[in-house]
């Protein structure tokens, strides 16, 4: 494959059911396509740029039903048989604008908006049944029985909310799955995450434990920020190391402890009332015990953990007979829950618990997701050894980022901050005229090098 491009529409193809003899080859039509993936979206999406000046759409009468297969090489590929690095069929689902792109008006941009086909079937009916066992086995049965998508655990640990039972009321079955989710955790605390990969066809059911377990795809390759290196790599350096230079790098509204604050996951209060028993029982929740449990577990380095302050406290004001207190031995939040136990016998209903400390689960998830966005990073890569090497949402990868103050005497080069293993949140694939870039939202929670 030519080196001039760094990808290739191996295949383009508009189809639709309501004209069986529609086969449009666009690849040669395609002005400019971008795709979304998502943590927090159990489907992909995106935009198309299609120009015609050959009045192909006008016969398609587009209805929002119409299929676009894509087949992608990238200019790492060697074979264009066995190194497609992405095969997707997409419902085309929306019209957004048409432009007409000449003076003589006989030309059109016609900008259409892209979904995965199981959204849609997701989007097409409701479910309305009981449900008990292990969460992520009725998420499971959810996402292959009605939307027809097998989940891959392998990128989870197991989840300890089991034997309940509990009702759906008329939900979307994605819709659904993705509210089991956000009640899922693992005995860390840790939530769960269900999404979309472009590298294949299933469902993900991902934990944040498992995710942070993982080594770095890249460790030996990490994406590297440095201005004359980039700069450097552009004029006419190796082709392939040129595709690891990170070309941007962002950060906006992070270190917000006010905002962790404020929501309950630095300290807060949990009280549960039984209604069968009229037993109230209070529990407090601290981000500093949670962070020494994962670091007992070895997820977590506490003493390299960036996502709480615990030598902070409080002043102390005398006058009014106030002590000065860790920010985690505080109630910024008091979360109060009703239960009624005994409802389906031995099951649990899926709000309740066997014990009170499993109770504290859903804050644990919650500090969890907050300390997501303590440290978050938006990052853009070229897209061809991103892709090629499999990089997905919910893999590890090593960026190194120069400090800003760089003294060539030091022996760390690197910024403690911005440097080190992330987590990619969501992605950002945009082709157009040569050019494959990934702009990419990541996260961490440790400092990246050793101070």
């Amino acid at each position: 494959m030519k080196r001039q491009s760094q990808f290739k529409y191996q295949l383009a193809r508009i189809t639709s059911e309501r004209i069986p003899s529609l086969n449009l080859d666009v690849r040669s039509l395609i002005v400019e396509l971008v795709f979304y993936e998502n943590l927090d979206k159990p489907y992909l999406t995106g935009v198309v740029a299609i120009s015609d000046d050959s009045g192909l759409f006008d016969s398609v009468n587009f209805s929002g039903t119409e299929r676009l297969h894509i087949q992608m090489l990238s200019e790492l590929s060697e074979s264009e048989e066995e190194d497609i690095v992405m095969d997707r069929v997409f419902i085309m689902s929306s019209l957004i604008n048409t432009v007409k792109s000449s003076n003589s008006g006989q030309s059109a941009l016609y900008t259409i908006s892209l979904i995965d086909e199981h959204a849609v079937v997701s989007k097409s009916r409701t479910v309305s049944r009981s449900i008990k066992d292990e969460l992520d086995k009725e998420i499971i049965k959810l996402c292959q029985n009605e939307c027809g998508k097998n989940v891959d655990l392998s990128y989870a640990n197991p989840t300890v909310q089991n034997n309940f039972k509990g009702v759906i009321p008329y939900m979307n079955p994605l819709e659904a799955a993705t509210w089991l989710t956000t009640k899922a955790t693992t005995e860390l605390g840790m939530p769960f995450y269900l999404y979309a990969s472009i590298h294949d066809t299933n469902l993900r059911l991902g934990s944040l434990d498992k995710m942070l377990e993982q080594p770095a795809w890249n460790a030996k390759s990490p994406f590297i920020f440095s201005p004359s290196n980039t700069q450097k790599q552009e004029e006419g350096g190796d082709p392939t190391s040129q595709y690891f230079q990170v070309q941007s790098l962002k950060t906006s509204n992070v270190q917000n402890t006010l905002k962790q604050l404020s929501t309950g996951a630095i300290g807060s209060q949990y009280t549960v009332t039984d209604l069968s028993s009229g037993r109230q029982v209070q529990q407090h929740f601290s981000i500093d015990a949670l962070l020494s449990k994962a670091d007992e577990a070895g997820i977590i380095d506490k003493s390299k953990q960036n996502v709480y302050n615990d030598d902070y406290k409080t002043p102390d004001f005398v006058e009014v007979n106030i002590e000065g207190q860790h920010l985690h031995d505080t109630n910024g939040s008091v979360f109060h829950q009703v239960v009624s136990r005994g409802v389906y016998g031995d099951k649990k209903s899926i709000h309740d618990q066997v014990s009170p400390s499993m109770f504290l689960k859903k804050v644990e998830a919650l500090a969890y997701k907050n300390a997501v966005y303590k440290n978050i990073f938006d990052v853009t890569v070229p897209g061809p050894g991103f892709i090629k090497s499999g990089g997905t949402i919910g893999d590890k990868i090593t960026i190194n980022i120069l400090k800003d103050a760089n003294d060539p005497d030091e022996p760390n080069q690197l910024d403690a901050l911005r440097s080190g293993d992330f987590i990619v949140y969501n992605t950002r694939h945009q082709f157009r005229d040569t050019r494959h870039d990934v702009a990419m939202t990541v996260f961490k929670l440790e400092r990246g090098v050793d101070e």
